[in-house]
Formats: structure tokens, sequence, C-alpha cells
């Protein structure tokens, strides 16, 4: 497995992109085994679509390829995947997550809507996603 930062330094440029496009600065990246089957950046406004998050965009592709079943995958991103992103991920089963950024309001594992972390969720979801953050 390469490191985690230089992947996180590649969801920084996807990020700038998207910034460059009037979006949030977010990008994203879902690797399987080191290999990058998907990238994405926060597509919201130029969508004009609330669910085009970049982690939402990176499992739409990532689907395509891989299928719903995204067990052996990682998620990266610059910020901490939202409630939104965090019930897509666990759907999928995506087991880890590297992000840069808290999003202490509404994120997913460090807010009082800790869906990637909790044990009290649907059965059929997977275990608890293993959160890592990145210190900037």
């Amino acid at each position: 497995m390469q490191n985690y930062i230089e992947y996180m330094q590649i969801c920084e440029t996807i990020a700038q992109a998207a910034a460059s496009r009037g979006n949030s600065p977010v990008g994203s990246l879902i690797i399987v085994k080191d290999e990058i089957v998907a990238m994405a950046e926060e597509a919201v406004a130029e969508k004009q679509d609330v669910s085009c998050h970049a982690e939402m965009e990176a499992i739409r592709k990532a689907r395509k390829t891989i299928g719903k079943d995204m067990s052996d995958a990682i998620l990266i991103t610059t910020k901490e995947p939202c409630v939104m992103c965090s019930y897509a991920i666990r759907y999928h089963k995506i087991g880890v997550v590297v992000y840069q950024e808290k999003a202490e309001a509404l994120g997913g594992a460090n807010s009082g809507f800790d869906l990637l972390i909790s044990d009290d969720v649907p059965n059929g979801w997977g275990p608890p996603v293993k959160c890592i953050q990145l210190n900037n």
C-alpha cells in the first residue's frame, strides 16, 4: 500500500480543480489493492445536485468497475464524509476512510451523527468503518 499522504496529495489536486469550477474544494479517491479505481471531485454547484459530493461521485464511479461490495476498498478524501456520504460508505461496506479535515457539524465520525463508526445501524451494513485522520 502506498503511503496515504501520497494519495491525499492527489485528492488535494482534485479538490483544487473542484474549487476552480465553483464547487467546495473536496477531492476523493477509492483505492483497492493499491490501485486507484475511482477519483472524483465535488460537483454540487456545477451539477446543481446536493448529492454530488466528491465521496458520492467516487462511489458511483467505483461501483461501475468493482460492484456494490466495496469491502476491500479504501476511501481517501480531503474532508471527513458527511452523514449522507457516510450512509453510502456503510451501505457499500467500505472498510477504511482516510480524511484530512474534520467536518464537525455533520461529519460521519466526529459529530453527533457518527454513522461511520456507530454499531447502532441496520443489519447488513457491515462493521464500523476504520477512520484515519491525517494531520496537515
